[in-house]
């Protein structure tokens, strides 16, 4: 819900092995509250700049004709897209999503590279494509645009009533903390340690809930599909289609089975993610994923993550490629 999609996202990277950031450009700004604020999410910049010098459309000194937008309307309408704009925005930013959706840049692209070490010779300039299509800007913004269109002025004022309370944005650090390299020893003596320090059934039963209500496990497996989906998309274009069915690169490793091993890794890393949480605290939360807001926001953020996958324009490319993985004149 709130943080469903970190989860699924943080969880398909766990499933997937370790990944690395990709290179971007840092941003600075400095907002209305007189904070500094450093991000390499473009649109998070662009929005600033919007506010702080919105465009204004010259006044034309006759009347509109009739049925045309007269300058107040126009004026109006700018002013509510720039609203809605900045709403997502302090959505994306207060929720973790920002974050998320460079995780799952990272992810996409790392397993681009697995797939090379594992031999795969893509031709021509699909390298420089990839890191465009998958990069994190990319992603933020197709990401924004999705999640704009499905926020509507109710629910998401109960949404940002959540989001800006302290625990949940405490929520969102440890949330944010668990796909962390350096946490990844502790979750594995965490894990170590279950069998003599097993959690209490009033645990076993929140960290359930939880897992049901923000639709962890089956939306790991879809995003991971979708990504999968997408990157070959992409890369199609530029081998042949003996170059695509070598496997690990056709699909059949991108959307692994949720079995009862896998199960059982997400629940305990259920568990290490909120292990520092109350029982009443993580409560409190679970109660807010089972809600009817909660389970909202856990769809439209689900489907904004498949939305900023695609679907995504095939690269063109300058001749056919041959069954070598030769460009033909």
């Amino acid at each position: 819900m709130m943080r469903g999609a970190f989860r699924i996202i943080a969880v398909a990277a766990l499933l997937l092995g370790t990944i690395r950031p990709a290179e971007a450009t840092t941003y600075r700004w400095i907002d209305d509250n007189g904070v500094v604020n450093l991000s390499n999410n473009q649109a998070l910049f662009e929005a600033h700049q919007r506010r702080a010098t919105p465009d204004q459309p010259e006044v034309q000194p006759q009347s509109p004709a009739f049925g045309a937008p007269s300058v107040m309307s126009k004026l109006k309408e700018g002013a509510g897209l720039g609203r809605k704009d900045s709403v997502t925005t302090e959505v994306m930013r207060l929720s973790g999503l920002s974050s998320q959706v460079e995780l799952l840049a990272m992810m996409v692209q790392g397993e681009f590279e697995r797939w090379r070490r594992l031999g795969f010779r893509p031709v021509g300039e699909v390298v420089t494509v990839v890191g465009q299509t998958f990069s994190p800007d990319t992603l933020q913004n197709n990401m924004h645009r999705s999640l704009a269109r499905s926020l509507d002025h109710e629910r998401t004022g109960i949404l940002l009533g959540w989001l800006r309370t302290p625990l949940s944005q405490r929520i969102v650090s440890l949330e944010t903390a668990s796909s962390m390299d350096e946490r990844q020893k502790e979750l594995v003596a965490f894990i170590n340690q279950l069998p003599s320090t097993p959690p209490a059934p009033t645990r076993l039963a929140l960290i359930h809930r939880l897992e049901r209500a923000g639709d962890v496990t089956q939306g790991s497996a879809s995003v991971m599909a979708a990504a999968g989906a997408a990157l070959r998309r992409t890369v199609g274009p530029f081998v042949s289609p003996s170059g695509m069915a070598q496997r690990d690169i056709d699909g059949q490793q991108v959307n692994p089975a949720i079995d009862e091993s896998s199960r059982l890794r997400i629940m305990m890393s259920l568990l290490f993610t909120y292990s520092s949480l109350s029982d009443a605290e993580l409560g409190r939360y679970v109660a807010v994923l089972e809600s009817p807001t909660g389970r909202w926001f856990t769809q439209i953020s689900h489907s904004a993550f498949l939305a900023s996958l695609g679907p995504l324009d095939q690269p063109k490319r300058t001749g056919a490629v041959t069954a070598a993985g030769r460009r033909a004149k």
